[in-house]
């Protein structure tokens, strides 16, 4: 090809260029009209898209499933209409109720899962069948005993869950459980007869504790436990009562204390399955409930079992042993791989000593007991580096000091209330007590975990030593004084802030925190002392001393402070 015709060629490739970009811009204008045409449309069409996706939407077969519905309800009123007829009997109505309202809900346990709303409808539908049948036929026409419907209640509970373990549904059982828990405890008070309907709620809560075991829990569960725990309250209530109350049936001491072992035993076997075995962490509202449990069972059988002193004191025995039972439970087999449910059976163990140790000695010396179990405690908390037995400890000596009645009587010696005869030997006791407890809490090794807890159990023993202290040494003083004019009240304040110095003293010398925690303490005690019995009460000297007292601690104390305390 010769250089001409190349040249040609080049031109007539920049001529088609220049054809193409025109007709690309005659095109692009020719767009730009439709575009602004279209756009008006297209954005009312998605405006009415949007419209329809906004508003309301019924689910799914909605419609299908209430007309299914309507009809199944339809069908219960045609089997109560031939019942008022007379076309079949009483017993044979409710019975075919009973199997027509069965049938929805195995219905609703066999339809597929999703969509939810058929579910949910089918099960309804089977509850608004069944519970009215039951409310009429026992509460209003007494057509079946008490107990026939509570065993059909129950036994639709059970039905319910079983039916859809298969799908492990939540649905069914949820409606299920709900309406007929609620339903049982209604029937409970219209009709009064509490025996059958309370064992029917245990039945129920039985179920659905081994339905969570089983990994199936729900929110409902926690229905059935607290309609359960009332139930047995008021059972328990009205055995209690020496006559019964009116219109309520009569129910045996053996039917309340068969019901409160029951409750005992179901969350008791729920928390050792959950907590030993499956290894779970109690939740909160578990630990609450297996609480509730272990205090209306063994709360509940003292109350029914308080005339007999044998039977009493065997309670008390049974409380104990589980208690150290819980006790060898937090420590030896939980231990700390979870803190919260080796808290949470130590707390038990608490409990549970306290009630045993406390029923067979009620109104004589178990104080003495809980004195005892202080130390013990202590110790072995030292031992075995274990504070939170120490901080049991606390509890144990500090419920002892106050029922042993001697924490009463610096109130008696230093502000003036009435109290009892001193018991200066119960005082000494506790004072021994909490001093070999404080010792064992004081050894123990510095590089323990949770020190906080080695604190707070010596805090609690030191400030109880030394309030017995200020009463007794007030009380000396004041016996000691010459006459019988004694300014008890600025004797009190002079006892007060002289406990104070010396705590800052020893807290000092000794590095032990909860003796500086004290002294604010004292201070303000003895501030508001000063206030309401020294300025009412005392003479001008006696009040100049107590003043004196006062100030010059208030000068001295920064001064034995200066030194940064330990923590």
């Amino acid at each position: 090809m010769t250089e001409p015709d190349i040249g040609a060629l080049v031109r007539d490739v920049q001529d088609l260029q220049r054809r193409v970009r025109d007709l690309e811009q005659r095109l692009g204008a020719g767009a730009e009209p439709a575009a602004a045409v279209e756009t008006p449309a297209r954005r009312a069409d998605a405006a009415g898209a949007n419209a329809t996706e906004a508003g309301p939407r019924l689910p799914a077969n909605a419609l299908p499933a209430f007309g299914r519905a309507l009809l199944a309800i339809a069908g219960a009123y045609v089997l109560r209409t031939l019942t008022e007829l007379g076309v079949i009997s009483h017993a044979a109505g409710v019975t075919a109720g009973l199997v027509y309202g069965v049938a929805w809900l195995i219905v609703a346990a066999r339809l597929p899962e999703k969509p939810k709303f058929p579910v949910a409808l089918s099960a309804v539908t089977s509850v608004a069948i069944v519970a009215p049948l039951l409310w009429e036929a026992s509460a209003r026409l007494n057509a079946i005993s008490s107990w026939t419907c509570a065993t059909v209640l129950a036994g639709y509970v059970v039905l319910g869950l079983a039916l859809s373990w298969r799908k492990d549904s939540a649905i069914v059982p949820a409606i299920v459980s709900v309406s007929s828990t609620c339903v049982a405890a209604l029937l409970l008070l219209a009709t009064r007869d509490l025996y059958p309907f309370t064992l029917a709620l245990l039945a129920m809560a039985a179920a659905l504790e081994f339905e969570a075991c089983r990994g199936r829990e729900g929110g409902w569960r926690w229905l059935a436990a607290a309609l359960a725990d009332l139930a047995v309250i008021l059972l328990t209530f009205v055995v209690s009562r020496r006559e019964l109350p009116e219109g309520y049936a009569a129910i045996p001491a053996h039917a309340a204390l068969m019901t409160q072992a029951l409750l005992l035993v179901i969350y008791g076997a729920s928390a050792v399955a959950r907590t030993l075995v499956q290894r779970h962490c109690f939740t909160l509202l578990e630990t609450a409930q297996t609480m509730a449990a272990l205090g209306i069972s063994i709360g509940g059988a003292a109350v029914v079992l308080a005339d007999s002193a044998n039977s009493t004191a065997a309670l008390g025995l049974f409380a104990l042993v589980g208690g150290l039972a819980c006790y060898v439970i937090s420590f030896a087999v939980v231990g700390l791989r979870i803190k919260w449910n080796f808290r949470a059976w130590a707390t038990f163990g608490l409990l549970l000593v306290l009630v045993g140790t406390f029923l067979p000695f009620s109104g004589s010396r178990y104080w003495m007991l809980w004195c005892g179990c202080a130390v013990a405690c202590c110790w072995i908390a030292m031992a075995f580096r274990r504070p939170t037995l120490g901080l049991h400890g606390a509890v144990y000596l500090l419920l002892g000091a106050l029922a042993s009645g001697v924490m009463g009587q610096p109130l008696s010696r230093l502000f003036g209330v009435e109290g009892g005869a001193a018991r200066w030997w119960g005082a000494a006791l506790v004072v021994a007590s909490a001093l070999l407890a404080w010792v064992a809490v004081a050894i123990s090794s510095p590089g323990e975990t949770a020190h906080w807890r080695n604190q707070a159990s010596a805090f609690t023993f030191a400030a109880v030593v030394t309030w017995i202290l200020a009463g007794a040494a007030t009380h000396e003083l004041v016996a000691a004084w010459p006459g019988s004019g004694a300014p008890s009240d600025t004797l009190g304040t002079a006892v007060l802030t002289l406990l104070s110095v010396a705590l800052a003293s020893s807290g000092m010398r000794w590095q032990r925190s909860e003796l500086l925690w004290l002294v604010y303490g004292f201070m303000a005690l003895a501030a508001w002392k000063l206030i309401a019995r020294d300025f009412q009460h005392e003479h001008s000297l006696a009040l100049v001393v107590s003043l004196l007292f006062y100030g010059g601690t208030l000068i001295l104390l920064p001064r034995i402070l200066r030194t940064a305390p330990v923590d």
